[in-house]
């Protein structure tokens, strides 16, 4: 009884916060004609369907009608889901519209963009965006909008047209794509986004508050109502996506140059087991497609975090998410599944040998589960890596869950992690998490337990953040990812933002950040206080001053090259300034500067990116830090490195990119080109070549792979 109580009240709390569900929807057409998407919207059924164009500012002035007009329309037959939208513009030769790459930079460009809920539960989404020239970008939301996987590629169309009058786009989704609850007549969860990139107008059909900012635009819960698909059959489906790769390969061994011939394939398939439960199964798994990593130097005595690119483990990654400090920008501090982990040993590949994957929701459970076994290399013995993670909904907008993971060796030798955790959100502007895990495995000193708690709250002005974190002194995560262990760390976070619209400038605004961090023989090791403040012109470029005081002890020595950092304690102090123009202009650049203390030394750090597109095909990114730094011990040494990406687009299918880099702290520089040609939707051809050199005298050849890999789409 006390338990239902309980429920009943925070049900009520709930019922009485929440914002009243947005009463607008549209209504989608049955079609029995055939929709060609060219960006012409001249079927008929685009005439008789409804036509919805109250678009509502987000920004710059937040609750006024948009200054364009735009409409939009939406049709479907068995096997798709169309979107027509009519974008006016009084100022036609204006039209921001330079990328055609996949999943570009397309929020720079004029753009466009669907939210769809089809599950209706405002927990989880599926985002697609596009621009005048039918370029594609997609994303799968979770939790309710502060997990986003921009990495998740689904198989759709988009075809624009720019006219006299403005731009049409034409976008068709199919079922398949889709996961949702089969009923005969369904109702989805729905919003529509304009931005017009010459007025940094932001706007939505169900008006997202200014305060949430762009990532506002992926949280579900701002929504209307999709009503009319009725009698959709069950897109279960089977597909079946073979590959076949080969190449050449030469590496330097011992002072001998060995070459070898690159030939393999393997076969990826995936099963619709429900419309909302996908199976996906893989053998001999190859990512030789996949970017390098950027290029890093590490001043720090923890491990850097680099993001996961590799398909398999990308869709449905979001279910997975478990740790603390997930969703936030940057690295998280812990997370108990981080997929790198499979099929990386030492910065060095391993091989997959298979394994599967189950995702989806079945009631209102979500559902994710992960086998992957890799095989025996250098590094490590065959190892089999699980995950099964499960979430709850409750209330309207909160879930409970668990997650249990375990990497287990043919030698024997596991290590488990087992926890649960809880996010509620009792209103649109309060959220709270909860987190608590274990850790075990044969050796005593690996069991141990963590836990997590954090608060974020925000209205038109504020937002605060306050959270606690603690993790045992044998706390593991083989599978995962952490900093540090045997801590415990409060942080606080509070940002206020006003807008102005004075003086050219549209917005400022201050920051505090304090932190505190504590051993677990209550020792203080550290703790950190900074304020800042940043201001936002009327054009969209900006400047942000932050001022930094942070105290660290160091309990043993570490490297930094060939620089010895010793154990003591260090109080330092640093400035840092950073300025950026605004991204939709065909050149654009970002640059911050850093000065302070190094532990016992001094340092300044410059960081410059710059994106310049030439033309709609072509674009050109460079990125260039440079760290000074002045030890008493040793002569000023520096770290440099260079990074520069060349994109060419032939259309939205054919992608030529080359990616170069230079770190002379690593005494390496590389090269990667990456052809990707979309033959048809879903089947790829691939011609990759990678170049690798020493640069610790000179530039010295020491290893190349050319390759190219042909993969093939049959859905059954």
């Amino acid at each position: 009884m006390r338990y239902r109580a309980v429920l009943l009240i925070l049900a009520a709390i709930t019922a009485m916060n929440l914002n009243a569900e947005a009463s607008k929807e549209i209504k989608a057409l049955l079609t029995r004609q055939a929709i060609e998407i060219d960006g012409h919207l001249n079927e008929e059924p685009w005439t008789e369907t409804q036509v919805i164009d109250d678009f509502t500012q987000q920004s710059p002035d937040e609750g006024q009608p948009i200054t364009e007009r735009t409409e939009v329309r939406i049709l479907y037959d068995a096997e798709k889901l169309y979107i027509g939208f009519e974008c006016y513009d009084s100022q036609p030769e204006k039209i921001v519209a330079n990328e055609m790459r996949r999943d570009g930079r397309l929020w720079q460009n004029d753009n466009v963009y669907i939210m769809l809920d089809t599950y209706g539960d405002k927990r989880q989404c599926f985002f697609f965006r596009t621009n005048a020239l039918g370029a594609l970008s997609d994303t799968a939301v979770t939790d309710g909008g502060e997990n986003l996987n921009g990495s998740w590629d689904c198989i759709w169309e988009a075809a624009g047209r720019q006219h006299d009058k403005g731009w049409t786009v034409e976008i068709a989704i199919p079922f398949n794509q889709l996961r949702f609850k089969k009923k005969d007549s369904m109702v989805w969860g729905v919003n529509f986004g304009r931005n017009i990139a010459r007025t940094n107008v932001t706007s939505q059909w169900i008006q997202v508050p200014r305060s949430e900012s762009w990532p506002g635009t992926y949280h579900p819960t701002y929504q209307g109502k999709l009503i009319g698909l009725e009698g959709i059959a069950s897109p279960s489906y089977f597909d079946v996506k073979p590959y076949l790769l080969g190449g050449l390969a030469r590496n330097l061994e011992d002072a001998d140059w060995q070459r070898t011939t690159e030939r393999d394939l393997g076969l990826d398939m995936k099963y619709g087991v429900t419309s909302n439960l996908t199976l996906d199964l893989t053998v001999n798994t190859d990512f030789a497609q996949v970017e390098a990593d950027r290029e890093e130097v590490n001043l720090t005595r923890f491990s850097l975090f680099f993001p996961e690119r590799r398909e398999f483990f990308l869709e449905g990654s979001g279910l997975f998410a478990f740790g603390a400090g997930i969703g936030d920008f940057g690295p998280p501090p812990l997370s108990v599944f981080y997929s790198r982990r499979i099929g990386i040993e030492d910065e060095k590949q391993v091989r997959l040998l298979g394994g599967g994957k189950l995702t989806g929701k079945v009631g209102n459970y979500s559902v994710g589960a992960l086998n992957m076994t890799t095989a025996a290399s250098a590094e490590s013995p065959v190892t089999n890596f699980s995950v099964l993670r499960m979430q709850r909904d409750i209330l309207s907008d909160s879930t409970v869950g668990f997650i249990l993971t375990n990497r287990q060796s043919d030698l024997g030798d596991y290590h488990r992690n087992g926890g649960v955790d809880l996010f509620f959100r009792p209103h649109d502007q309060w959220r709270m998490r909860a987190m608590t895990v274990g850790s075990w495995s044969p050796d005593p000193d690996e069991r141990d337990f963590a836990w997590y708690l954090s608060n974020d709250w925000r209205n038109d002005h504020f937002r605060v953040n306050a959270s606690y974190l603690d993790i045992g002194p044998q706390f593991t995560s083989k599978m995962g990812f952490m900093h540090r262990r045997d801590i415990r760390s409060l942080m606080l976070n509070a940002d206020y933002e006003l807008q102005i619209s004075q003086y050219g400038i549209r917005d400022v605004g201050a920051n505090f950040s304090g932190g505190y961090l504590l051993d677990h023989d209550n020792n203080l090791i550290g703790w950190d206080v900074g304020v800042g403040g940043d201001m936002i012109s009327e054009s969209d470029d900006g400047l942000n001053l932050d001022f930094r005081r942070f105290f660290d002890r160091v309990e043993e020595s570490f490297s930094i090259g060939d620089v010895e950092i010793p154990a003591g304690d260090y109080e330092m102090n640093q400035v840092s300034l950073t300025t950026f123009t605004e991204t939709s202009r065909p050149f654009a650049l970002f640059g911050q500067m850093d000065y302070g203390d190094y532990f016992h030394g001094d340092r300044v750090s410059l960081s410059i990116q710059s994106q310049w597109r030439m033309t709609y095909q072509l674009a050109i990114e460079t990125r260039y830090q440079r760290n000074w730094i002045n030890l008493p011990e040793i002569d000023l040494f520096t770290t440099n490195v260079v990074g520069t990406r060349i994109s060419y687009a032939l259309n939205t299918r054919f992608f030529t990119k080359l990616y170069a880099q230079w770190n002379d702290s690593a005494e390496r520089a590389s090269a990667n080109f990456l052809l990707n040609y979309i033959y048809r939707p879903g089947s790829d051809f691939y011609l990759v070549f990678d170049q690798g050199w020493n640069a610790s005298d000179g530039l010295r050849d020491y290893e190349w792979t050319v390759l190219s890999k042909f993969t093939y789409l049959f859905s059954l």
